[in-house]
């Protein structure tokens, strides 16, 4: 008798893979399959706790943030783990990695997992906007730990090569610390998951503040209330608690809204001689607004400075966002 077609044990490890990865996301969180796939798996979209008045009480419901990321699902029946030995650096978007082999920052565990060429240069292609994720399902230890690629890609990859498309794959080193379901592993998704947002941000922070300094704008206070009461609308304002820098300047910017002063600036109690006081507090009072919108039009460079080196394998990553 003729055989029938026949299903790979890899087949059934992919299937396993696959339940484990949504047995560790909240369960109100979608997971949904990308059919055909060229390199993207799944997508992740993340929601929100809300509670809603029923007849019997109140029944939580599920408000979609509109966050995303993209999911590469790699099923490793039992994957080795090795040690990664990490050294000081300096900033890989001013010069090529150079390591301080005599400043070891740290020694973590990570999977290797070999990637080919084509599936790299497809994310480089897709540039920063949407994170995408290699996700390792270890079911021998039923867990999943995840790499942002974007990221690797540009700050470890590129740095470290004079053409990382040289070669017909390349190495891909994922901490075991950022599992998914631990505190550090889901600060890291929520995190990634905020990216197209905050990117988009970041741009009208940076108008603004270019705005604000025209001479022939009339009434800058007018126009600097009219750009708060615009921005201050995200909802990440209060949903980036693992980012302080986003918290502190959201209070500074209700205070403006509130009382027409963000307080980064205080008035001198004593007038120098010669002065205007109405002019010499106005002059102040303006400094303080412009220095709120000179801060936030500087969060894009500290974004891609230090936190998108957040969770990865490299010496800022292990410094400023491992547990």
């Amino acid at each position: 008798m003729a055989a029938g077609k026949k299903r790979s044990e890899q087949h059934l490890i992919d299937q396993d893979g696959i339940a484990l990865l949504r047995s560790k996301l909240p369960r109100h969180w979608l997971l949904r399959e990308y059919r055909p796939d060229y390199g993207l798996d799944f997508t992740i979209e993340t929601f929100r706790t809300l509670e809603s008045e029923t007849t019997d009480g109140r029944r939580p419901t599920f408000e979609t943030l509109g966050e995303h990321v993209f999911v590469q699902l790699k099923s490793v029946a039992e994957p080795s783990v090795h040690t990664l030995e990490i050294y000081n650096r300096g900033n890989v978007e001013k010069a090529r990695e150079t390591l301080d082999l005599t400043d070891k920052i740290a020694e973590i565990e990570t999977y290797r997992f070999q990637l080919e060429m084509s599936e790299l240069v497809t994310i480089e292609r897709m540039g920063i906007g949407v994170p995408v994720l290699l996700v390792i399902a270890d079911l021998a230890r039923q867990r999943c730990s995840f790499v942002c690629l974007n990221d690797y890609i540009d700050k470890i990859l590129i740095p470290q090569h004079d053409d990382y498309r040289t070669a017909g794959s390349r190495t891909i080193h994922i901490p075991l610390w950022t599992e998914i379901g631990s505190d550090a592993g889901m600060i890291g998704l929520r995190w990634y998951a905020k990216r197209a947002k905050l990117l988009a941000a970041f741009q009208r922070f940076a108008f603004q503040y270019s705005e604000l300094q025209w001479p022939d704008n009339g009434d800058w206070r007018t126009l600097a209330r009219y750009f708060g009461e615009r921005i201050v609308q995200y909802d990440f304002w209060d949903d980036t608690e693992m980012c302080e820098p986003i918290r502190y300047h959201a209070a500074g910017l209700r205070r403006f809204l509130e009382t027409g002063q963000p307080g980064y600036f205080k008035v001198p109690a004593d007038l120098p001689d010669g002065f205007d006081p109405d002019a010499f507090r106005e002059h102040f009072e303006k400094q303080d607004v412009f220095e709120l919108w000179r801060l936030l039009a500087l969060l894009p460079k500290t974004y891609e400075d230090i936190w998108r080196e957040w969770f990865l394998p490299t010496s800022l990553g292990q410094l400023t966002s491992a547990p």
